[in-house]
Protein backbone atom coordinates (compact mmCIF):
# COMPACT_ATOMS: atom_id res chain seq x y z
CA UNK A 1 0.00 0.00 0.00
CA UNK A 2 1.27 3.50 -1.02
CA UNK A 3 1.89 5.81 2.02
CA UNK A 4 -0.22 8.64 0.75
CA UNK A 5 -1.37 10.42 3.96
CA UNK A 6 -3.39 12.78 2.10
CA UNK A 7 -6.32 14.49 4.23
CA UNK A 8 -9.84 14.28 2.71
CA UNK A 9 -13.31 15.80 3.86
CA UNK A 10 -16.06 14.10 2.35
CA UNK A 11 -19.52 15.82 2.51
CA UNK A 12 -22.11 13.44 1.48
CA UNK A 13 -20.74 10.34 1.92
CA UNK A 14 -23.22 8.56 3.42
CA UNK A 15 -24.97 8.03 0.33
CA UNK A 16 -25.03 5.70 -2.59
CA UNK A 17 -22.26 6.88 -4.32
CA UNK A 18 -20.19 7.84 -0.93
CA UNK A 19 -19.98 4.58 -0.25
CA UNK A 20 -18.23 3.33 -3.14
CA UNK A 21 -16.10 6.36 -2.99
CA UNK A 22 -14.97 5.53 0.23
CA UNK A 23 -13.90 2.43 -0.56
CA UNK A 24 -11.52 3.34 -3.01
CA UNK A 25 -10.03 6.17 -0.97
CA UNK A 26 -8.88 4.07 1.88
CA UNK A 27 -7.52 1.42 -0.50
CA UNK A 28 -5.37 4.05 -1.55
CA UNK A 29 -4.47 4.66 2.09
CA UNK A 30 -6.08 8.45 2.07
CA UNK A 31 -7.33 9.45 5.73
CA UNK A 32 -10.67 10.52 5.95
CA UNK A 33 -13.03 13.10 7.74
CA UNK A 34 -16.92 12.63 7.19
CA UNK A 35 -19.40 15.09 7.53
CA UNK A 36 -22.41 14.38 8.72
CA UNK A 37 -25.77 15.43 10.85
CA UNK A 38 -25.94 12.16 12.62
CA UNK A 39 -22.21 10.47 13.40
CA UNK A 40 -24.06 7.47 15.52
CA UNK A 41 -26.08 6.54 12.07
CA UNK A 42 -23.05 6.24 9.71
CA UNK A 43 -20.71 3.83 12.14
CA UNK A 44 -20.88 1.76 9.59
CA UNK A 45 -18.56 3.97 7.42
CA UNK A 46 -16.18 3.04 9.50
CA UNK A 47 -15.91 -0.21 8.35
CA UNK A 48 -14.64 0.56 4.95
CA UNK A 49 -11.16 1.92 6.08
CA UNK A 50 -8.57 0.89 8.52
CA UNK A 51 -9.16 1.69 12.06
CA UNK A 52 -8.77 5.37 12.69
CA UNK A 53 -8.62 5.82 8.84
CA UNK A 54 -12.07 7.24 8.44
CA UNK A 55 -13.38 10.11 10.80
CA UNK A 56 -16.58 11.06 11.77
CA UNK A 57 -17.56 14.59 12.41
CA UNK A 58 -21.18 15.44 13.43
CA UNK A 59 -21.17 19.16 11.24
CA UNK A 60 -24.01 20.94 10.00
CA UNK A 61 -22.95 22.16 6.70
CA UNK A 62 -24.55 25.74 6.99
CA UNK A 63 -22.57 26.55 9.84
CA UNK A 64 -19.18 28.06 9.08
CA UNK A 65 -17.79 27.42 12.36
CA UNK A 66 -18.79 23.54 12.15
CA UNK A 67 -16.97 23.55 8.51
CA UNK A 68 -13.63 25.30 9.29
CA UNK A 69 -13.73 22.48 12.22
CA UNK A 70 -13.83 19.59 9.26
CA UNK A 71 -11.52 21.33 6.67
CA UNK A 72 -8.95 22.01 9.19
CA UNK A 73 -5.53 20.38 7.94
CA UNK A 74 -7.40 18.82 5.30
CA UNK A 75 -5.53 18.96 1.80
CA UNK A 76 -8.41 17.95 -0.62
CA UNK A 77 -12.88 18.15 -0.17
CA UNK A 78 -15.08 16.36 -1.87
CA UNK A 79 -18.21 17.19 -2.15
CA UNK A 80 -21.33 14.69 -2.68
CA UNK A 81 -24.04 16.46 -1.66
CA UNK A 82 -27.59 16.80 -3.51
CA UNK A 83 -31.12 16.20 -2.80
CA UNK A 84 -33.46 14.77 -5.52
CA UNK A 85 -36.83 16.73 -3.77
CA UNK A 86 -37.28 19.26 -2.32
CA UNK A 87 -38.26 18.50 2.00
CA UNK A 88 -36.90 20.59 4.91
CA UNK A 89 -33.64 21.66 2.66
CA UNK A 90 -34.79 23.52 -0.50
CA UNK A 91 -32.71 23.25 -3.77
CA UNK A 92 -31.36 26.62 -3.66
CA UNK A 93 -29.81 25.58 -0.23
CA UNK A 94 -28.36 22.38 -0.96
CA UNK A 95 -27.21 22.93 -4.56
CA UNK A 96 -25.99 26.81 -4.67
CA UNK A 97 -25.47 28.30 -1.01
CA UNK A 98 -23.49 25.72 0.09
CA UNK A 99 -21.06 25.50 -2.49
CA UNK A 100 -20.67 28.88 -2.25
CA UNK A 101 -19.67 28.40 1.48
CA UNK A 102 -17.56 25.67 0.80
CA UNK A 103 -15.36 27.03 -1.97
CA UNK A 104 -14.74 30.33 -0.09
CA UNK A 105 -13.52 28.58 2.73
CA UNK A 106 -11.35 26.24 0.65
CA UNK A 107 -9.95 29.00 -0.94
CA UNK A 108 -9.36 30.79 3.10
CA UNK A 109 -7.69 27.82 3.96
CA UNK A 110 -6.00 27.22 1.43
CA UNK A 111 -7.00 23.70 0.45
CA UNK A 112 -5.70 22.17 -2.48
CA UNK A 113 -8.73 20.68 -4.46
CA UNK A 114 -12.24 20.73 -4.58
CA UNK A 115 -13.97 18.12 -6.15
CA UNK A 116 -18.10 18.69 -6.56
CA UNK A 117 -20.26 16.59 -8.11
CA UNK A 118 -23.21 18.09 -10.00
CA UNK A 119 -25.61 16.82 -12.81
CA UNK A 120 -25.22 16.11 -15.99
CA UNK A 121 -27.84 18.19 -17.82
CA UNK A 122 -27.18 21.23 -16.19
CA UNK A 123 -27.31 24.66 -18.52
CA UNK A 124 -28.73 27.84 -18.67
CA UNK A 125 -32.29 29.05 -18.24
CA UNK A 126 -33.17 25.44 -17.76
CA UNK A 127 -36.66 24.80 -16.53
CA UNK A 128 -35.91 22.79 -13.67
CA UNK A 129 -35.49 24.61 -10.17
CA UNK A 130 -33.01 21.46 -9.72
CA UNK A 131 -30.88 22.12 -12.84
CA UNK A 132 -31.42 25.60 -11.62
CA UNK A 133 -29.93 25.48 -8.78
CA UNK A 134 -27.24 22.94 -9.74
CA UNK A 135 -25.99 25.23 -12.67
CA UNK A 136 -25.77 28.11 -9.86
CA UNK A 137 -23.56 25.76 -7.26
CA UNK A 138 -21.43 25.43 -10.09
CA UNK A 139 -20.89 29.01 -10.96
CA UNK A 140 -20.52 29.37 -6.83
CA UNK A 141 -17.64 27.22 -7.04
CA UNK A 142 -15.90 28.60 -10.33
CA UNK A 143 -16.06 31.85 -9.69
CA UNK A 144 -14.53 31.36 -5.94
CA UNK A 145 -12.09 28.47 -6.32
CA UNK A 146 -9.55 27.87 -8.64
CA UNK A 147 -8.62 24.79 -8.26
CA UNK A 148 -11.85 22.61 -8.48
CA UNK A 149 -12.89 20.58 -10.55
CA UNK A 150 -16.62 19.57 -11.25
CA UNK A 151 -18.30 16.05 -12.46
CA UNK A 152 -21.58 15.82 -13.88
CA UNK A 153 -22.58 12.20 -14.26
CA UNK A 154 -25.54 11.34 -16.06
CA UNK A 155 -28.17 8.60 -14.30
CA UNK A 156 -26.32 6.55 -11.59
CA UNK A 157 -26.66 2.71 -11.48
CA UNK A 158 -25.89 0.17 -8.98
CA UNK A 159 -26.56 -2.23 -6.49
CA UNK A 160 -28.70 0.12 -4.50
CA UNK A 161 -29.70 2.54 -6.95
CA UNK A 162 -32.36 5.01 -6.84
CA UNK A 163 -33.16 4.15 -10.74
CA UNK A 164 -33.61 0.67 -11.41
CA UNK A 165 -34.13 -0.43 -8.40
CA UNK A 166 -37.27 1.79 -7.52
CA UNK A 167 -39.08 0.72 -11.12
CA UNK A 168 -38.12 -2.82 -10.80
CA UNK A 169 -40.32 -2.47 -7.27
CA UNK A 170 -42.69 -0.71 -9.25
CA UNK A 171 -43.45 -3.78 -11.50
CA UNK A 172 -43.68 -5.94 -8.63
CA UNK A 173 -47.24 -4.62 -7.89
CA UNK A 174 -48.10 -3.08 -11.19
CA UNK A 175 -49.13 -4.38 -13.83
CA UNK A 176 -47.37 -1.41 -16.37
CA UNK A 177 -44.82 1.09 -15.96
CA UNK A 178 -44.88 4.75 -17.02
CA UNK A 179 -43.14 6.26 -20.03
CA UNK A 180 -43.44 9.68 -19.47
CA UNK A 181 -43.23 12.00 -22.23
CA UNK A 182 -43.54 8.96 -24.78
CA UNK A 183 -39.99 7.41 -22.96
CA UNK A 184 -38.64 9.30 -25.61
CA UNK A 185 -35.84 11.11 -23.32
CA UNK A 186 -32.14 9.87 -23.53
CA UNK A 187 -30.07 9.01 -20.44
CA UNK A 188 -26.09 8.08 -20.70
CA UNK A 189 -26.40 5.73 -17.23
CA UNK A 190 -22.98 5.10 -16.10
CA UNK A 191 -22.21 2.49 -12.94
CA UNK A 192 -21.16 3.97 -9.71
CA UNK A 193 -17.72 2.57 -9.65
CA UNK A 194 -17.00 4.75 -12.56
CA UNK A 195 -18.31 7.64 -10.83
CA UNK A 196 -16.16 6.75 -7.84
CA UNK A 197 -12.61 6.22 -9.91
CA UNK A 198 -13.56 9.38 -11.91
CA UNK A 199 -13.46 11.39 -8.58
CA UNK A 200 -10.35 9.56 -7.20
CA UNK A 201 -8.66 10.13 -10.75
CA UNK A 202 -9.80 13.98 -10.54
CA UNK A 203 -7.81 14.26 -7.20
CA UNK A 204 -4.53 13.89 -8.68
CA UNK A 205 -5.08 16.09 -12.00
CA UNK A 206 -3.14 19.31 -11.25
CA UNK A 207 -4.89 22.36 -13.22
CA UNK A 208 -4.86 25.93 -11.89
CA UNK A 209 -8.36 26.65 -13.40
CA UNK A 210 -11.78 24.81 -12.72
CA UNK A 211 -12.53 21.87 -15.38
CA UNK A 212 -15.39 20.14 -15.87
CA UNK A 213 -16.46 16.83 -17.09
CA UNK A 214 -19.79 15.23 -17.95
CA UNK A 215 -19.77 11.64 -17.07
CA UNK A 216 -21.34 9.24 -19.47
CA UNK A 217 -21.57 5.53 -19.38
CA UNK A 218 -20.71 3.80 -23.17
CA UNK A 219 -24.04 4.22 -24.66
CA UNK A 220 -27.25 5.99 -24.85
CA UNK A 221 -30.85 4.78 -24.25
CA UNK A 222 -34.38 6.22 -24.64
CA UNK A 223 -36.44 5.87 -21.24
CA UNK A 224 -38.34 3.00 -22.98
CA UNK A 225 -35.10 1.29 -24.10
CA UNK A 226 -33.94 0.92 -20.33
CA UNK A 227 -37.57 -0.18 -19.10
CA UNK A 228 -37.61 -2.72 -21.26
CA UNK A 229 -34.00 -3.80 -20.28
CA UNK A 230 -35.00 -3.88 -16.78
CA UNK A 231 -38.12 -5.97 -17.82
CA UNK A 232 -36.05 -8.47 -19.35
CA UNK A 233 -34.13 -8.65 -16.27
CA UNK A 234 -36.04 -9.28 -13.72
CA UNK A 235 -38.18 -11.67 -16.59
CA UNK A 236 -41.41 -9.91 -15.97
CA UNK A 237 -44.11 -8.91 -18.75
CA UNK A 238 -45.49 -5.42 -17.95
CA UNK A 239 -47.48 -2.74 -20.54
CA UNK A 240 -45.32 0.14 -21.26
CA UNK A 241 -47.67 3.13 -21.14
CA UNK A 242 -46.86 6.41 -22.72
CA UNK A 243 -48.16 9.08 -20.74
CA UNK A 244 -47.86 12.77 -22.13
CA UNK A 245 -45.96 15.60 -20.58
CA UNK A 246 -49.35 17.80 -19.03
CA UNK A 247 -51.25 14.41 -17.88
CA UNK A 248 -47.42 13.21 -16.30
CA UNK A 249 -47.33 16.70 -14.51
CA UNK A 250 -51.08 16.95 -13.21
CA UNK A 251 -50.00 13.55 -11.52
CA UNK A 252 -47.10 14.24 -9.77
CA UNK A 253 -48.58 17.23 -7.91
CA UNK A 254 -50.01 13.75 -5.85
CA UNK A 255 -47.32 11.55 -5.89
CA UNK A 256 -45.17 14.38 -4.90
CA UNK A 257 -46.94 13.84 -1.23
CA UNK A 258 -45.71 10.60 -0.97
CA UNK A 259 -42.59 10.45 1.89
CA UNK A 260 -40.44 9.24 -0.55
CA UNK A 261 -41.37 10.40 -4.10
CA UNK A 262 -42.20 9.09 -6.64
CA UNK A 263 -42.39 12.16 -9.50
CA UNK A 264 -42.46 15.68 -8.64
CA UNK A 265 -43.55 18.38 -10.65
CA UNK A 266 -39.82 19.58 -11.26
CA UNK A 267 -38.59 16.24 -12.49
CA UNK A 268 -41.30 15.98 -15.07
CA UNK A 269 -39.25 19.48 -16.28
CA UNK A 270 -36.27 17.37 -16.41
CA UNK A 271 -37.37 14.75 -18.74
CA UNK A 272 -38.32 17.23 -21.07
CA UNK A 273 -34.20 17.57 -22.35
CA UNK A 274 -32.10 14.54 -22.88
CA UNK A 275 -29.60 13.51 -20.06
CA UNK A 276 -26.63 12.73 -22.33
CA UNK A 277 -22.80 14.07 -23.03
CA UNK A 278 -22.83 17.17 -25.16
CA UNK A 279 -19.47 17.09 -26.37
CA UNK A 280 -18.63 20.84 -25.11
CA UNK A 281 -16.60 19.37 -21.93
CA UNK A 282 -14.05 16.90 -21.35
CA UNK A 283 -15.62 13.12 -20.37
CA UNK A 284 -14.82 9.61 -18.61
CA UNK A 285 -12.30 9.19 -21.70
CA UNK A 286 -10.33 12.32 -20.79
CA UNK A 287 -9.89 10.78 -17.10
CA UNK A 288 -8.72 7.41 -18.77
CA UNK A 289 -11.58 5.24 -17.56
CA UNK A 290 -13.73 2.66 -20.46
CA UNK A 291 -17.10 3.08 -18.58
CA UNK A 292 -18.85 -0.33 -17.96
CA UNK A 293 -21.92 -1.48 -19.51
CA UNK A 294 -25.41 -1.75 -18.20
CA UNK A 295 -25.57 -5.12 -19.55
CA UNK A 296 -22.59 -6.46 -17.53
CA UNK A 297 -23.80 -4.82 -13.85
CA UNK A 298 -27.52 -5.03 -13.84
CA UNK A 299 -27.98 -8.84 -14.14
CA UNK A 300 -25.48 -8.55 -10.42
CA UNK A 301 -27.88 -7.08 -8.29
CA UNK A 302 -31.76 -6.68 -10.21
CA UNK A 303 -32.45 -10.51 -10.10
CA UNK A 304 -33.94 -10.33 -6.58
CA UNK A 305 -37.02 -8.81 -8.12
CA UNK A 306 -37.62 -11.79 -10.45
CA UNK A 307 -40.12 -14.27 -9.15
CA UNK A 308 -38.60 -16.45 -6.87
CA UNK A 309 -35.50 -14.42 -7.05
CA UNK A 310 -31.76 -15.14 -7.88
CA UNK A 311 -32.87 -18.89 -9.44
CA UNK A 312 -36.18 -17.33 -11.05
Amino acid sequence: MQNNQKIIAIFGAGGFLGKHLMRQLTKLDYRVKVATRSPYLKGYLKLLGNPGQIELFKINIFNSNDLKKILKDCDIVINLCGALHEKKIKFDEIHAQFPYALSNLCNELKIKKLVHVSALGVKEKHKSIYMQSKMQGEKNIISNFKSSVILRPSVVFGPEDKFFNTFASIAQFSPALPLIGGGKTKFAPIYVVDVAKAIVKALNLNNSEPLIYELGGPKNYSFKELMEILLVEIKKKRFLIPIPFTAAKFQSYFLQMLPNPLLTPDQVEMLKYNNIVSGDHLTLKDLGIAGTTIQSILPKYIYRFRTGGQFG
